[in-house]
């Protein structure tokens, strides 16, 4: 039973046996071949990215804290996306056909280009991406709207499958290791198994006896009610995060409103590294079997631990600490930051689609053979 929601469907129990007879654990899938090129390309990768942000802090000419933020986030978005453009060519087929992403990509940005014009610039969303994408240099049109919408909608998408593609790769090849740690007999226990079980908040009154799966049902349909709650963590926990920026006394005196809110967006791009790792642990159901007469689901404390004093300042908090610093009119703040809200539900909506769509299936059952592939050896 999925305890969270508390419906049986979504979760059914299998022993151990029955895991190895459904997920074979010889198959060499386009996953596992995307697995180990990432994990033999991420490290020059990063160096790459190191070289365009030195590259790009040169041809900006601004060596202010300002502008090497700013240039540490351009090289890496734009590094995310080349890497992310690789990884739509070596990834696995989406549950929904590519021509309806394709053909959504296309139309989406037309319909929400005509909806902006008429409204001009008087709320955040417009006026933030005609100040920051407007390459006609121009008082907004509908094409203007139309560029930059499309070029936020490609990066986005781009983005989301280098991130999530570096998070799957790594994870499915490596997390089943810590899994081992936290079974470990506490006579042979180490700082590896200490890290472990931090992780994921395993009470000390327990000696963890084995890890269980319990993955959630599967079908061939595409998963709506994890992509709702995935892109639903990704929005809330973009908004948390980049308030306790937009809040701080020493980033108010360095940054404008503005360029807050432009980090802030591309910091937003790079949230599902801190979802989708516990949003996967739950949907396998992993689950540490003790002596108790219930088991510890493993999801549950990395949550808790990635979370762990995220809400303490809320929205309203927010605005009011901007007005007192600012001095900004209140309403202004409100309709510029409603602005970033739009920007966070567009990242939020994509990255979970790839996720969902491309990676879930594969990185659920790569983790659980991982695990047995490692119990044999």
């Amino acid at each position: 039973m999925d305890e969270s929601s508390g419906k049986k469907r979504h979760r059914i129990p299998h022993p151990m046996s029955y895991l190895r007879n459904v997920i074979s654990l010889d198959d060499d899938t386009k996953h596992d071949k995307l697995d180990r090129l990432i994990l033999k390309i991420f490290p020059p990768f990063l160096v790459a990215c190191f070289v365009l942000i030195v590259i790009l802090a040169i041809y900006l000419h601004n060596y202010s804290f300002m502008g090497i933020v700013l240039a540490i986030c351009l090289g890496f978005v734009l590094g995310f996306t080349v890497l992310g453009v690789a990884c739509v060519f070596l990834s696995d087929i989406g549950v929904i056909s590519k021509y309806y992403v394709i053909a959504a990509i296309i139309i989406l940005p037309v319909i929400i280009s005509f909806v902006l014009y008429p409204v001009g610039t008087n709320i955040g969303f417009s006026d933030f991406i005609v100040k920051y994408f407007d390459i006609f240099e121009m008082s907004p049109s509908v094409y203007s709207f139309l560029v930059a919408l499309y070029t936020i909608t490609i990066v986005v998408f781009f983005v989301a499958y280098g991130v999530v593609s570096v998070i799957v790769g790594y994870f499915r090849s490596y997390f089943y290791r810590v899994l081992r740690y936290i079974e470990s007999p506490p006579a042979v226990k180490n700082y590896r198994n200490r890290i472990s079980e931090w992780l994921f908040q395993v009470p000390d009154i327990i000696d963890v006896k084995a890890i269980e799966f319990e993955p959630e049902a599967e079908d061939e349909k595409f998963n709506l009610s994890l992509f709702l709650s995935t892109a639903f963590s990704i929005f809330m926990l973009g908004i948390v995060i980049c308030s306790y920026i937009f809040i701080n006394p020493l980033f108010l005196q360095i940054f404008t409103f503005d360029e807050m809110l432009l980090v802030g967006m591309f910091l937003s791009l790079f949230i599902s590294t801190l979802i989708i790792p516990w949003s996967i642990v739950k949907s396998i159901g992993a689950k540490a079997v003790s002596d108790a007469p219930r088991p510890f689901y493993l999801w549950k404390g990395m949550k808790g631990r990635l979370y762990q004093g995220f809400f303490a300042i809320t929205f309203f908090m927010m605005l009011l600490t901007l007005s007192v610093y600012m001095g900004m009119d209140f309403s202004r703040i409100v309709t510029t930051y409603l602005g970033y809200i739009a920007f966070i539900g567009l990242i939020a909506v994509i990255t979970s689609f790839v996720y969902v769509n491309t990676y879930y299936k594969g990185f659920k059952n790569g983790i659980i053979k991982s695990y047995l592939k490692s119990k044999e050896e």
